[in-house]
Parts: C-alpha cells; sequence; structure tokens
C-alpha cells in the first residue's frame, strides 16, 4: 500500500512539472496557426476590399477608405484587434505599374542600396533619386495604379505565450498590401 501511494505522489510531481511546458506548446500551437490564419484571411480581405472600393471613380476617398474598413472589419470579424489600436490603410497612386519601381542607379560601393552621391536616372525630374515614383493623393484618377497597404494590429490569444514567439506586447503586427488598377474611364450618368 505504502508503495502505490508513492507511485501516486511521484506521478503528481512528474505531472506538476511537465504541465506548463504542455500547456505551453499546446498554446503556442493553437497561437501560431491562429496566426497564420489570420494572415491568410488578411490577404484575402484586403484584395477584396480594394476591389469593392475601386469599383467606381465615382465613390468619394472618404468613401473608399470606409468601405476597405467595412469590409477588413467584416473578413477579420474572428480575429481580435490589439485594443488601442486601429487599422491602418495606406493607399499610394502610380500612374503605371512601371513607375511602381524604383529608379534605376549605379551601385558604386556594391552594397545592393542606392547610397547619396551614386549615379542615377531620374526619370521623374525631380532631382532626387525616388525609390518609386508616386503621384499625388490616395485616390488615383482614370487607370492609375493603386497599392493598399492595410496594417492589422492582432491580438494574441494567449499573452503569455507572447513572449516565447517573439510578441511580448501581446500584438502581432500583421501587413498585407494588393495592387490594383482604378477603371479606364470614369462613366457619364451611370
Amino acid at each position: 500500500m505504502k508503495i502505490l501511494k508513492a507511485r501516486r505522489a511521484v506521478t503528481v510531481v512528474e505531472f506538476a512539472i511537465i504541465l506548463p511546458a504542455m500547456l505551453t506548446l499546446i498554446c503556442g500551437t493553437i497561437e501560431i496557426a491562429h496566426m497564420i490564419l489570420a494572415r491568410q484571411v488578411l490577404e484575402g480581405a484586403v484584395v477584396e476590399a480594394a476591389r469593392k472600393a475601386t469599383a467606381s471613380l465615382e465613390t468619394t476617398e472618404l468613401r473608399r477608405n470606409q468601405i476597405m474598413r467595412d469590409s477588413i472589419a467584416s473578413s477579420m470579424g474572428l480575429f481580435p484587434m490589439a485594443s488601442g489600436r486601429q487599422l491602418q490603410i495606406v493607399t499610394t497612386v502610380y500612374a503605371s505599374f512601371s513607375l511602381a519601381y524604383p529608379e534605376t542607379y549605379t551601385d558604386v560601393n556594391r552594397n545592393g542600396v542606392y547610397d547619396i552621391g551614386e549615379p542615377y536616372v531620374d526619370r521623374n525630374k525631380n532631382g532626387q533619386w525616388d525609390n518609386a515614383t508616386p503621384k499625388t493623393g490616395t485616390l488615383g484618377g482614370p487607370g492609375d495604379v493603386v497599392s493598399y497597404t492595410v496594417n492589422f494590429p492582432k491580438r494574441l490569444l494567449f499573452a503569455y505565450v507572447g513572449r516565447f514567439i517573439g510578441y511580448s506586447s501581446g500584438v502581432i503586427p500583421m501587413k498585407a498590401t494588393t495592387v490594383v488598377r482604378n477603371e479606364a474611364v470614369v462613366r457619364k450618368g451611370a
């Protein structure tokens, strides 16, 4: 009888030692799977929201922004946003897809990035090297290319797991980008 009680006591102690590690592993697996799913849903949500927002050039900039926010919020409803944080939408307008690329330069020191003083091709004639050549405004005109970048601050499901997977703040900063072309013409009276 004493041996049976001793074995039970050892089992309880072993379980108490292993339980925190097992719970962390299980919660971490759930958190990472939830994060991967959230990233996939966000990618699709941004593409769908951009499609809805650019369906007509008669839509105002304010209305486009609201359409995007509503569409993304609807799609991301199962993924909690961090408290005190907001969804951010950054739009950049280009005249064409080719202008969405950086101006070419000669990498004199071969470090892979443009450094001040290196020769470059000034496509837009503004006297400075541009990483890309955006237009002013966030709505764009007929045929313009618009890049939408959405920052979604996802809250962790298990905050204590955050320190083990690199998000000790309890927030996973998620980002998705899509590029769409505006309608080529504005329909009158439609």
